[in-house]
C-alpha cells in the first residue's frame, strides 16, 4: 500500500469514533428537519381550520339572526312564541351536534409527529441491535 492510499483511509479507534459521531450528527439533523417539517404542516393545517371555522361561525350567525328575524316577522300575528320556541330548539340541537362532532374529532385525531416518532423508534432499534 502506498503512502497516499494509507493517508486517505483513516484507521484506528479515533477515526471510527469520528465516523460514528458524524453519522449520529447527520441522523439527528435529519430527524430534527423531519420534526420541523411536520410542525410547519400541523401549524398550517390548524391555521386553515381556524380561519375557516371563524368564517363559518360569522356567516352562520348572520344567517341564524336573519332567519330568526324573518320568521318572527312572518309569524308575529299568529303564533310568534311557537316559532321562537321551535327556533331555540333547532339552534340548541345544531349546537349540541357541533360540540359532539368537535369532541369526536379531538378524540380520534392523529397523533402529532407520528412520522418523527416512528423514525426515532426505528433508529433506536437499529442502535440497540448493534450493541
Amino acid at each position: 500500500m502506498s503512502n497516499d492510499e494509507h493517508s486517505s483511509q483513516p484507521d484506528g479507534l479515533g477515526a471510527a469514533w469520528q465516523r460514528l459521531t458524524a453519522s449520529a450528527a447527520s441522523l439527528l439533523q435529519s430527524r430534527i428537519e423531519l420534526a420541523s417539517i411536520e410542525l410547519a404542516e400541523e401549524r398550517q393545517r390548524l391555521l386553515a381550520l381556524a380561519v375557516l371555522g371563524a368564517v363559518a361561525v360569522l356567516f352562520g350567525l348572520l344567517a341564524v339572526g336573519s332567519l330568526t328575524a324573518l320568521l318572527v316577522i312572518l309569524f308575529w300575528d299568529r303564533s310568534h312564541w311557537a316559532v321562537l320556541t321551535a327556533l331555540c330548539v333547532l339552534y340548541f340541537g345544531v349546537a349540541a351536534y357541533c360540540l359532539y362532532r368537535i369532541r369526536q374529532a379531538t378524540l380520534h385525531a392523529p397523533v402529532p409527529f407520528a412520522t418523527t416518532r416512528a423514525e426515532l423508534a426505528k433508529d433506536a432499534a437499529v442502535w440497540r441491535s448493534r450493541s
